[in-house]
């Protein structure tokens, strides 16, 4: 029941600065309580067409929040989207079954607090630790399980990355140091005009642009618009970007999703296919996936989302980070070179993002911790999806939530602590 009242108060907050109608609040109230006390039920259906884009990350009526988020994570394909499927294909990668149990306790704010107390107070959907190809624990929640298919929002982006690093060693693009434009001139009058592929991975391409899910005068509104619609093409979106006059690309970090969807429209440009059938010749095929795993978009959307929408089973996940931990191999299978994920991981001097108690770098859509002698790495997306990379102890965390807000710097804090406290329990055995 503790977890019902945090998620009760937080609610009650969220009612407070919200425009909703009572009705409406009255009724999230109750379905909300239903669905805590029976987390194994599905949410009533959500028609995508009636949910606000201003309300899409914020609720209260969203796939993005809970409690429809608890059911939806992992069932996005119930909804009303196009699906752009990436199949698997060949010898499985095989993942060897636990052999023991597993758990710890780790302390956060001076509480000391066990594994499964983690689970619950961070809303945990999923959650997978491999030490090699060994599985050290493996639990699902809200009704899913390991054939679900889990949407890890902006983990998705390092995935993005690691195609620029195939096209690039293809020869498919020439560098890094490209001008967007090269590939796509159609942006030639947009504040992309001056951006490099380089300043794009590093989320420092100098736009107009100001990310806040919670400001209704930020670009946000108008990229989730896109999303969600369709109206307009993620394309047309890009054309209408401007430069920011007073920063010069490649000298100031600012996330933004468009970034990460210019970088998918160069990929699908410089290599002649669809970037779901790239993802899946590229990488899927590659890594032994269990499964298919998909992209969605608007059926009005005539362009492929690449900037974090992929779902896929945790285990394949899992399959992805060992590849990567792995210097870009798994198996008998050389998927990306091993230079390009230590180009890709080393963090820029001036990408600095600061949570409660921890530094974060950014490299090529990849997150690093700044104390870090593991050379440990993070592909992370929004409501607390998280790919944990140790390549010096061979460990791989894949972790799905559905947090209440999208950004949550105590979560965020709390999940490293986690990922530290079971790196150190592991290397102790």
């Amino acid at each position: 029941m503790k977890g019902f009242f945090t998620l009760f108060s937080h609610y009650i907050l969220m009612v407070r600065r919200s425009v909703a109608t009572t009705t409406k609040s009255l009724a999230f109230i109750m379905l909300l309580v239903t669905y805590t006390a029976n987390a194994s039920e599905p949410v009533p259906s959500i028609d995508i067409h009636k949910i606000k884009p201003s309300e899409l990350l914020t609720g209260p009526y969203s796939y993005y929040v809970p409690p429809y988020s608890y059911y939806y994570f992992h069932h996005i394909d119930k909804l009303d989207f196009k699906l752009d499927w990436i199949r698997r294909a060949g010898t499985i990668y095989p993942l060897k079954e636990p052999t023991k149990s597993f758990t710890l306790n780790y302390t956060y704010k001076n509480h000391t607090y066990t594994l499964n107390d983690y689970m619950k107070r961070n809303a945990v959907t999923g959650f997978l630790i491999l030490k090699d190809n060994q599985i050290i624990y493996e639990r699902y929640f809200h009704g899913a399980n390991q054939h679900s298919r889990f949407l890890t929002n902006s983990v998705g982006k390092s995935v993005t990355s690691t195609l620029i690093g195939i096209a690039i060693e293809e020869g498919k693009i020439k560098s890094v140091n490209d001008l967007i434009i090269k590939y796509l001139p159609e942006l030639s009058a947009s504040g992309f005009s001056r951006v490099t592929i380089k300043q794009a991975l590093e989320m420092a391409s100098g736009l107009d642009l100001t990310y806040d899910p919670y400001d209704l005068n930020s670009s946000t509104l108008q990229f989730n618009t896109s999303a969600l619609t369709g109206v307009p093409s993620l394309t047309n979106l890009l054309k209408s970007l401007k430069a920011n006059p007073k920063i010069e690309p490649g000298t100031q970090f600012d996330y933004e999703n468009e970034n990460t969807q210019a970088l998918g429209l160069v990929i699908e440009k410089a290599v002649g296919m669809p970037f779901n059938k790239y993802l899946e010749q590229k990488i899927w095929s590659k890594i032994g996936a269990q499964s298919d795993a998909f992209l969605f978009r608007a059926k009005a959307q005539p362009d492929q989302a690449a900037y974090g929408v992929l779902n896929a089973t945790l285990r394949d996940y899992g399959r992805f980070g060992l590849m990567i931990m792995n210097g870009g191999s798994l198996g008998e299978n050389r998927v990306v070179r091993s230079s390009w994920l230590t180009e890709s991981t080393t963090p820029v001097k001036f990408a600095k993002h600061a949570d409660e108690n921890e530094g974060l770098g950014y490299g090529y859509q990849w997150w690093i911790p700044s104390s870090n002698s593991d050379h440990a790495f993070k592909a992370l997306g929004i409501f607390g999806q998280i790919i944990y990379i140790n390549p010096t102890k061979h460990i791989v965390i894949v972790e799905t939530s559905s947090w209440q807000k999208p950004e949550d710097d105590k979560q965020w804090t709390e999940s490293s602590k986690i990922m530290d406290a079971i790196v150190a329990e592991i290397s102790r055995k």
